[in-house]
């Protein structure tokens, strides 16, 4: 559910503002300031209504005020210093748990799969609009079809869950999307080989759907085989890891910032979508 309400507002944000800008001239800007202005206060008013839901929250809370005043007790400088080299040492340590306890959990694979996703640059974003427009397509058109593009993950989130209803097994599930946006993508590779930017619309907007199912059943393989107290030390590792694996298209784009060696990134990317692949069958 959270995952379609973000979708939503991903589709509604943009149309919005393009509406207001088309008919109201110069009060534009401030429609929007106010909307954003009106969302974040939103957006903190229903995190603390959350905060004040559940009371383990505020329990973990009163512990760390406790133990913090009783950490100001002490006014020994040299203590200090030694906390402050154990804390530095412990936090090094940390590090390293978190990363055995991941690399020691059920779902290693599925989670380096999610990883390898994330350096996927077929999804319509800065660098895969450039090259359509290059290719021919007008911004209008291109707009069109990203937002038909995250039309397609709202689609792909309640697909979801009519898959889990009929396999009733997460992993069947996490398989099927993840496959169907492999071959999706490989329409869109044959259309970067041959130029034809419609043939690669038409891979990346269904694939689309499969990369949600994929993203949404990893999830839920973590919660139910990582266990209670282990989730923060996987959940933390696996979002650094998809936030290392998102950078290497960057820095692709970076070495090859001509627009006419686009291809080369695009075609990194569908192979990082096959390794993945090939983790999630063979994992």
């Amino acid at each position: 559910l959270l995952n379609q309400i973000h979708l939503i507002c991903i589709i509604c944000g943009p149309s919005i503002a393009i509406l207001l800008h088309s008919h109201s001239d110069g009060w534009s800007l401030v429609c929007v300031s106010l909307i954003k202005i009106i969302s974040l206060i939103l957006m903190n008013a229903l995190i603390k209504r959350t905060y004040s839901m559940i009371p383990s929250l505020q329990n973990e809370n009163e512990q760390q005020s406790s133990t913090s005043v009783d950490e100001n007790c002490l006014d020994d400088n040299s203590a200090s210093s030694n906390m402050n080299n154990a804390s530095s040492i412990s936090s090094t340590w940390g590090c390293v748990e978190d990363i055995r306890v991941y690399i020691f959990q059920k779902e290693l694979w599925a989670g380096v799969a999610l990883a390898f996703l994330y350096c996927n640059v077929m999804t319509f974003g800065g660098l895969l609009m450039a090259y359509l427009n290059s290719c021919g397509l007008t911004w209008e058109v291109i707009g069109l079809c990203q937002g038909a593009s995250n039309f397609a993950g709202l689609l792909g989130t309640c697909i979801f869950a009519l898959l889990q209803r009929f396999l009733n097994d997460v992993r069947a599930t996490a398989l099927c999307g993840i496959c169907w946006q492999f071959m999706l993508l490989s329409v869109s590779m044959f259309g970067v080989l041959m130029k034809n930017p419609w043939f690669i619309i038409v891979g990346v907007i269904p694939s689309r759907i499969g990369l949600w199912i994929y993203a949404i059943a990893s999830t839920q393989l973590f919660q139910q085989t990582v266990p209670e107290k282990e989730r923060g030390k996987v959940g933390g590792v696996q979002t650094s890891l998809n936030s290392l694996f998102q950078t290497i298209p960057l820095i692709l784009g970076m070495i090859y910032s001509d627009v006419d060696d686009y291809w080369k990134v695009l075609v990194t990317s569908y192979l990082s979508v096959g390794t993945a692949v090939s983790m999630v069958l063979f994992g």
